[in-house]
Formats: C-alpha cells, structure tokens, sequence
C-alpha cells in the first residue's frame, strides 16, 4: 500500500475538471459551452475559428446556464450577428459579436427558458416552461414573443423547417426517456394550434429530431428496443442504421445531437455500448466506415462543418476536450485534439483500464476495471455506483478515479441494471427495484474481484454519488463484501425526494421507487462516510445532516463532511478537494482498524 506522499494530491485533482459542453459547428467556426477552476467555475460560451485559438465570447461576469426542467440545456444559440444565451437568473441575453450582452427578456415567476435554436431574422426559438406548462415561443431581437405551441406536458427540440416545426412532447407523468412523441406544427397559422404526430407513443421514446439538408426529419427512437436512427420522407419512416445498440443517450438535458450530416449526404452518428462510444459514417446506400478510432467516449454533441467533424471525446489517457477529424480521411485515421493547451506532464501515468464481467445470478454484470501498475497480490477495492441510474460507464480518463488508484487501489465502475447503452430492457430493469439491482450487481463485482485475487479481502469499499449515493447506502445495510461506503450528495429517502424534486424529475423517482425504502442509521452494518453540500439543491442537505448525527449517536467509524456553500455536484475546487482528502482518510482509517 502507497503512503499519501506518493499519490496524487487532491488539490491538483481538483483542480483538473474543466467541463465542455453543447459543442456545435457555425460557419466555420467552434462554439462551445466550458467552465473551469481558472474562472471561477463560471459557464462561458467560448469559440475557436479554423486556426484553433480558442477564446471566451461571453463575458466571466455572465454564467451561461439553463435551468429548463431542472437540467437545463440548450443554452446558446449562434445567430448570424451574434449569439444568444440564458443567463445565471433565468433571462434571456442577446450579445452581438465583440459587444456587451444585453437582457431581452426577463423571466417573471418561476419560468425558465432553454433548448435555444437560431431563429428566422436574427432571433430565436426557444422552450419556456413553468409549473403546469409548456411553450416554445420565438423570440426577436427587439423583445417580441410570440408563442408558437402550448402544451399541458412537456416540450423540447423546437426544430424549424419552412413552415413545418418539429418539436418532442411528452406527458408529466412519465419521462422522455420512457415515454415522448415527434409532433409536426405549421407556423404560418394565426393561431397555435397542437401538431400532430409523426412518431412516438406509450411505449416508445423519440428524442433529437432534426431536418437533414435533404429535406426529411430525422430523429431517434427505441421503437426496436434501442435508440436507432430513423428517417421521415413522404411520409416514410425509414431506418438509417439498425442495429442493437443505443445511438443515443438519455435526455436529461435539452440541445443533445448525437448525429450530424456530412458531405455527399452522409449521416455521422454515435454508437455507444455503455462503456465506449463510437462514431460511425452512414453513406446514402447503407454503407458504414468507423471515424477517430482512437476515441472511446464522444459526447452527445456532434457538430459538421464542411468536411471536418468536431467532438466533445477522450481516451483512456485523456480527459474530455474537442477533437476533430477529416470526414474524407481514410476510416483508420485518428481523431486529434483542437487547441490543446501545452503543460507539464502530469504526476502520474494513468493505466489503462479493462471492460469485464462477472457471474451473477440474474446473469453477466459487466464493468471497467482500473488497477495499480504493477499489482501482482490482492488490493484494496473501490466499487464506483455511477449517479444515475440512467447513466453509463464512460471509458475515458478520470482523475477522480486515477487518484485512488495512484494511493494503490483498484477501482471498478458497475454497469449496473438501469443503466444506458443496453437498450430499453436494460434500462427499465431498476424500476421498482432501485437499491436492490443495483447493490447486487456491485455487490456481485466486488466478491468476484475478492475470489479472482484481485481485491484484499477486509479492504472493499462502495461508493456513489446522488442516486449511486442511495446505492452505496443500501449496500452498507446489507450482510456482504463491504468494509466501508461513502455517500456523496446522495438520496437518502425516496419517497421524501419524489416530493422534493423538480416536477420533471418526478416521474423517474416515482418508478424508481421499490421496497428497499429509506436508508436509516440504525440499518447500516458497516462504517459510512456522509459528504453532502449546504447549497446543494437536488438532494436535501438538511436530511443527509440529521442522517449523518443519527449515525454518530450510534458510535463507531462513521464520519460526515458537510461543505459550506457546497452544491450538488461539488463544483468549486476546494470543495472536491475536501471530498477527497476525506473520502481517502476515511477508507485509511478502517484499514487501520480491521473488524474481526
């Protein structure tokens, strides 16, 4: 086992999160959504011309964000004379290039604007919602709003061709991802009037229309079971590339394009597995070449200029950044960084991790294992439950997980039921069922590692943040592999949360919701460490605190860090910082104290 010296330090991890988001193609140009430590965390939307300099063209004083049904996206949209965003209060920004923004329009109660698309003359289209309430209204430069749909559910993808515009609704009682339809809306009518619907029903999901430049409304759906690309012609509705894999991710954001079009009419899209993504080029006859080979995770932000295709992608030895390729290139040909800032080489040289699996009961759990360099004898083992559950396993560099590994642990990523990239079965499979599935099937990965000697019996811990926070509790109630769990953000009763969580959200908790209950002190059979922020507004900060005090009472090895000003995620860098140095000492400490 490694002393602290020898890892890498928290700072410096914390330190090295530097978020990119929304990526798409302008006229030549990159735009982007990106925050980092440097500045404070804030979202800036920044650009890069052909050259690859990038620069910010929001000013650090503007937090670019949407708080759209409480995961927002779609924050930006370019325009021919400049871009539009949402601001950090909810309004509505326009800023010409190499001018100051200036505030359009005001939110009033408890609307929220986002999923921005460019609009006719120089405005924009955009979803406002409101308790009860859908719209997707345009918006003029000069302040004028004219509302174009209404509904009683929830809208999304305002896409605009002619006269005919696609948009995505679905009912408050279910979520996109379960339940959504394409509607088709004529513009020129002196009222608004509902579309009708092309695609979608009860039991499909239908997500990221779009017009293709041939004129036909592309859009995916899992009518298959799997999120496919399918296209609308003369009223045809054909697929592009079937096959049983998952093309695109789960919506909780708006402004997500996991396909884009490419010259002599291909079709760039993304094919994910739960663990790698790749992108793959449909030709106009069927046809399919693999791009950027070297790239394992791409995110859902596909932009196509041209002959030249940028994404949002890493590797196992790099972190997420924007990477671009040549779409006439030879299918063999790599991806390479854009802009890519020169610094010094990192402390520590990650190791490459592995995709494997276990033997369960309920069949094979599958998962990415990360271990030491050089490891020949048992280890300890830290079982990551991702913060879904509609989540996947992205195979890319993390820091967070190479700093355990750097202090000598081995580190395995469950690919838990209910997770995205195995389909709809897969991915339906947790309803009812949370914080039992999902705790077996890391339950089941962690005695796998301790029969095949790769993790140290004694020394296995879980952890999990948000809904994997909720996992990582249940497992610590429950007779099994675990010596520890540490609970970051996390859900702690459910059935309190689906009353507190925002209405879009409130669906998922509801099906979620199982037998399994509420996690209290008095359950829980080994040592917790509680990591929750004060500002936190997902899950409750009140809860997690009289949690963590319920645990004390009952003595033994628990502990708590409760961070001031803290939001769900554990944004600020000295707030990570904390969470790590913590959540580290915590798992030291135990191994200091075996239980016998």
């Amino acid at each position: 086992m490694k002393s602290h010296d020898t890892g890498l330090s928290p700072a410096w991890v914390a330190r090295k999160v530097v978020a990119y988001d929304e990526l798409q193609a302008v006229a030549g140009s990159l735009w982007w959504l990106q925050s980092d430590p440097d500045h404070g965390g804030v979202r800036r939307v920044m650009c890069s011309e052909r050259s690859g300099e990038a620069f910010a063209v929001t000013p650090s004083d503007f937090a670019v964000g949407s708080g759209l049904h409480a995961y927002g996206g779609g924050s930006f949209a370019v325009v021919e004379d400049g871009v539009w965003f949402v601001g950090d209060d909810g309004s509505l920004f326009h800023q010409p290039l190499g001018r100051t923004p200036e505030r359009i329009v005001r939110v009033r109660g408890s609307e929220q604007y986002g999923d921005l698309a460019p609009g006719p003359n120089g405005g924009v289209f955009a979803v406002r919602g409101d308790n009860g309430a859908d719209e997707i209204v345009a918006v003029a430069p000069a302040g004028g709003v004219q509302v174009l749909v209404r509904s009683s559910g929830f809208l999304a993808c305002p896409r605009l061709a002619g006269g005919s515009l696609a948009y995505l609704e679905w009912s408050r009682d279910r979520m996109p991802w379960d339940s959504s339809r394409l509607l088709l809306a004529d513009t020129r009518l002196s009222r608004p009037e509902p579309g009708r619907v092309v695609a979608g029903s009860s039991s499909e999901s239908v997500v990221q229309p779009s017009w293709g430049p041939d004129g036909s409304l592309y859009f995916m759906s899992d009518r298959t079971g799997w999120w496919n690309l399918y296209r609308l012609r003369d009223g045809v509705v054909t697929a592009v590339l079937p096959i049983d894999a998952d093309c695109a991710p789960a919506p909780w954001e708006a402004g997500y394009r996991s396909y884009g079009f490419g010259p002599d009419g291909a079709v760039v899209l993304t094919v994910l597995d739960g663990f790698s993504t790749e992108l793959v080029a449909v030709d106009p006859t069927g046809g399919r070449r693999r791009l950027g080979p070297n790239l394992t995770s791409v995110k859902p932000y596909i932009a196509v200029d041209g002959d030249r295709l940028a994404v949002i992608g890493s590797t196992p030895s790099s972190a997420p950044g924007l990477w671009s390729l040549d779409l006439t290139a030879q299918a063999d040909v790599p991806a390479v960084q854009v802009g890519a800032e020169s610094e010094s080489a990192p402390p520590w040289t990650p190791v490459p991790p592995t995709i494997d699996t276990a033997q369960a009961g309920s069949g094979r759990v599958s998962f990415l294992l990360h271990r030491p360099s050089g490891a020949a004898s048992p280890v300890p083992l830290l079982v990551r439950a991702h913060p879904g559950p509609t989540d996947d396993v992205p195979l890319r560099l993390d820091w967070t997980t190479q700093f355990f590994v750097s202090h000598g642990f081995a580190v395995a990523e469950v690919l838990y039921r209910g997770s995205t990239g195995q389909g709809r079965t897969f991915r339906q499979a947790l309803h009812g069922r949370w914080g039992e599935y999902d705790v077996e099937d890391c339950a089941t990965v962690a005695a796998h590692l301790r029969s095949t000697g790769v993790a140290l019996p004694g020394a296995m811990f879980v952890s999990g943040a948000s809904a994997g926070g909720y996992t990582a509790l249940q497992a610590a109630t429950r007779p099994g592999p675990f010596a520890g769990a540490t609970a970051t953000s996390a859900i702690i009763d459910p059935a309190r949360w689906e009353l507190s969580v925002p209405e879009f959200q409130r669906p998922h908790a509801a099906v979620l919701r199982g037998p399994a209950g509420t996690v209290t002190a008095d359950r829980v059979r080994c040592p917790v460490l509680v990591i929750h922020g004060t500002a936190d507004t997902i899950t409750s900060a009140e809860e997690a605190l009289q949690f963590a005090q319920d645990l004390a009472a009952l003595g033994g090895e628990h502990d708590s860090l409760l961070l001031d000003d803290g939001d769900h995620y554990l944004s600020a860098p000295a707030a990570r910082e904390q969470a790590l140095r913590a959540e580290l000492d915590f798992y030291r400490h135990i191994m200091s104290h075996p239980r016998g």
